[in-house]
């Protein structure tokens, strides 16, 4: 590289400052979107921590770049479901399902019984896409959850189920369905 010309590594200690301290939150955001562009593992830590700000735009830019990251991400982003705060969970379960890694499976179902009904919600959506094996009986127990969301998307995921899930559950799934 010809010297004076900045590289990827020169932008990341500002990028990841943006990220952390910017006053505006559609910068911040940039900074979230361009540091999943970057492709390094530094970013991973910083892009988590955003998945807890205090501005949405900012969190749904952390989580989307984390999902863009990629099988690299789904390490911290299983560790993020072990926050405190439900919309880290919610996150980290958001970017999980983007990925489609067969790691993110496990930890997806377990969040399906999360107390916080939106991170139900978005383990049964991450499912969605591959609700395969142990996930069909863990989203056939949600067709029966308190939060009517949370139901019609375990119905579903469970459309897309690869076996037969029998009648009743069948009958349960065009209940909960659009168009019922």
């Amino acid at each position: 590289m010809e010297p004076g010309i900045p590289t990827i590594d020169d932008a990341l200690g500002p990028l990841i400052e943006t990220l952390r301290e910017g006053a505006d939150p559609a910068v911040r955001a940039f900074a979230a979107l361009t540091l999943a562009k970057c492709g390094r593992s530094a970013v991973l830590a910083p892009l988590v921590a955003a998945l807890g700000d205090t501005e949405k735009v900012v969190r749904r830019a952390a989580a989307q770049s984390l999902a863009g990251i990629g099988p690299e991400a789904v390490p911290v982003l299983v560790a993020a479901l072990g926050d405190p705060s439900w919309i880290v969970r919610y996150r980290a379960a958001e970017a999980l399902g983007m990925i489609r890694d067969p790691r993110a499976a496990p930890a997806l179902i377990g969040m399906l019984g999360d107390p916080e009904d939106h991170v139900r919600f978005m383990a049964a959506k991450g499912l969605a896409l591959d609700p395969g094996g142990p996930a069909t009986d863990a989203l056939i127990g949600r067709l029966d959850d308190r939060n009517p969301y949370v139901r019609r998307m375990a119905a579903e995921a469970l459309r897309n189920a690869p076996t037969p899930l029998g009648d009743a559950v069948a009958s349960r799934i065009r209940e909960l369905s659009p168009g019922g």
